[in-house]
């Protein structure tokens, strides 16, 4: 129990941190639209329209890299238990959705961060928990 415990800890840990490096280079690759000022709760609401489809695409990814990330290092901290993977992906997977709550995405966007994260938990489950019979 302890382990499944410290591999969700260690796997959300993983996860949040791999989420922020890939959105941290997809924002340094494609930077928001001059003007924008991102810490400003009132302009992010608006400036989803203006945000290049590049810069959509790469924030996904963050998504989907952080729930494999950390879904994997979840099982295999807890001994290839699965569910550490799981509780980890249904974290991220709320995140996201909070954030697509909070700051209108749009709806291809919605749709396709749900499926990924997913999708990403899923894949862990099957590479890093235990083996089928």
């Amino acid at each position: 129990m302890l382990r499944t415990i410290l591999g969700v800890v260690l796997g959300a840990i993983v996860g949040v941190v791999v989420i922020g490096v890939v959105e941290g280079a997809g924002h340094t690759i494609f930077p928001p639209p001059l003007g924008v000022n991102l810490t400003d709760p009132a302009q992010l609401s608006t400036v989803m329209s203006r945000i290049t489809f590049p810069a959509k695409v790469a924030v996904l990814l963050a998504w989907i890299f952080g729930t494999l990330a950390g879904a994997a290092t979840a099982n295999v901290v807890a001994g290839r238990r699965a569910w550490a993977g799981r509780i980890v992906t249904l974290v991220i997977l709320a995140l996201a959705v909070f954030n697509m709550t909070t700051i209108p995405h749009p709806a291809w966007f919605m749709a396709a961060a749900v499926l990924g994260v997913l999708a990403a938990g899923a894949l862990a489950d099957r590479a890093f928990g235990k083996p089928r019979l």
